[in-house]
């Protein structure tokens, strides 16, 4: 008998495909929001969605962490395929992806390194002296070494924002997903999110990127996605989307987004 568990790892050695999402429809009530839509993302890609609101961006991001159901289509992570119905698999398998949000949520009672804690104390029920030797690492990383005992009432948006990737790289994901991480900061705190998630991207770390930040998405981005009603329209390198866009729509979009 063939041993599946051992061919899905010699497929993903061989595509390299962190993500495979195939034939993917959601709506809400009448909405629909895409419909067959399919991306893969590889090993130590940072894939970049564009477009303007209602574009059901956010939505397929949610839809790869299953955060909302799917209507029908697939999602392979890693080599093994969700099944919605298995809430035991779609926990472990989610826990390889962390995501980042457009607020923050982080606990306003727990201190920026309780925050970071919490998910590797109550889910992988890791030691505390070991949770906490890596929160403060993972802190040092995103540059808020001397703030791990501040509430987060006491930190601005962009070091809140911090935390918040902080606490997400600590459950050791293999795959983060970004939705607009910038998008309720002030502009002057934008850059510091954005130095910590191109940090990541020149580590390796496989991203998933929502975002309006156009010279993010120039600098950082591997591939770039142009998303319009449900659908992709264009997609290529940095340099062929944004230099010399093929559609109409994605020339337009651009010339509003970019001065």
């Amino acid at each position: 008998m063939e041993n599946t568990a051992l061919d899905n790892h010699m497929d993903l050695d061989k595509n390299k495909y962190m993500i495979e999402a195939t034939h993917l429809t959601k709506s809400f009530n009448n909405l629909m929001v895409f419909k067959d839509l399919s991306i893969k993302v590889k090993k130590g890609e940072v894939l970049v969605v564009i477009g303007a609101s209602g574009s059901g961006k956010s939505t397929l991001l949610r839809c790869l962490n299953h955060l909302e159901e799917l209507d029908s289509g697939s999602v392979i992570i890693e080599g093994e395929k969700l099944n919605p119905k298995d809430k035991k698999m779609i926990r472990r398998i989610t826990t390889k992806m962390g995501m980042v949000f457009q607020s923050f949520n982080l606990f306003p009672h727990m201190t920026a390194i309780q925050n970071v804690m919490e998910a590797p104390l109550v889910v992988k029920k890791e030691k505390k002296s070991e949770a906490q030797l890596k929160a403060r690492k993972l802190l040092a990383k995103v540059g808020l070494k001397d703030k791990e005992n501040f509430y987060p009432s006491k930190l601005s948006g962009g070091q809140q924002q911090r935390v918040a990737i902080a606490r997400a790289l600590a459950m050791n994901p293999d795959i983060m997903l970004f939705d607009e991480p910038t998008s309720a900061l002030d502009p002057e705190l934008v850059g510091e999110v954005l130095n910590v998630m191109k940090d990541l991207a020149k580590d390796g770390m496989t991203m998933v990127v929502v975002t309006h930040e156009m010279g993010f998405a120039k600098e950082v981005a591997d591939r770039v996605i142009f998303m319009d009603g449900g659908k992709i329209l264009e997609q290529g390198t940095p340099e062929q989307v944004f230099s010399h866009p093929k559609e109409d729509r994605t020339k337009a979009f651009l010339d509003k987004v970019i001065k």
